[in-house]
């Protein structure tokens, strides 16, 4: 009996495991909708976003070591392109929210836009399962690039795909 138990505590997390994977998103794949507030607790629909500009959607935590040393070069990206229909949504998925994610840029201003996913609704639905992770978006919403992790090769990546796009 013990054993059919830890057998089929055994089939469920495995299913559950799967199942976590299957959303995963990656290049090609549509990007899916969202709504949070912004740091002046505006909200941000993604279907007004999606199908004007090119949009780098970052998933960040400000206690995140590597999406710290990320941000300067995604905020350089953005002074370099933002003139170019190409804009940032910095993701931070803090769960204290607004009252850790204020206080951070506060101290630390950002020219990139910093909105609050303290319930990982959007998160969930780009299959983010570590930060940080970034998606670049095309102006018809699909996914052309993904990074996961820090690398700072990732950036020049990003660089060259906005630059083959942007300066045409």
């Amino acid at each position: 009996m013990k054993i059919k138990i830890f057998t089929l505590i055994m089939i469920i997390l495995m299913v559950f495991t799967a199942s976590a994977h299957i959303f995963a998103l990656d290049s090609g794949d549509s990007a899916p909708s969202f709504v949070l507030i912004d740091m002046e607790r505006n909200y941000v629909f993604s279907k007004k976003t999606y199908g004007k500009s090119w949009l780098l959607i970052d998933f960040y935590a400000t206690w995140c070591v590597n999406c710290n040393k990320e941000l300067p070069q995604v905020e350089e990206l953005y002074n370099e392109f933002s003139d170019k229909e190409f804009d940032v949504f910095l993701m931070a998925t803090d769960k204290e929210g607004i009252d850790v994610v204020a206080p951070f840029f506060s101290e630390r201003p950002s020219p990139v836009r910093v909105l609050i996913d303290k319930y990982q609704k959007a998160s969930k639905a780009f299959g983010v399962e570590s930060l940080p992770t970034m998606f670049l978006i095309n102006p018809d919403g699909k996914i052309v690039f993904k990074t996961v992790g820090f690398h700072e090769e990732d950036i020049e990546k990003l660089r060259n795909i906005l630059e083959d796009n942007l300066n045409e």
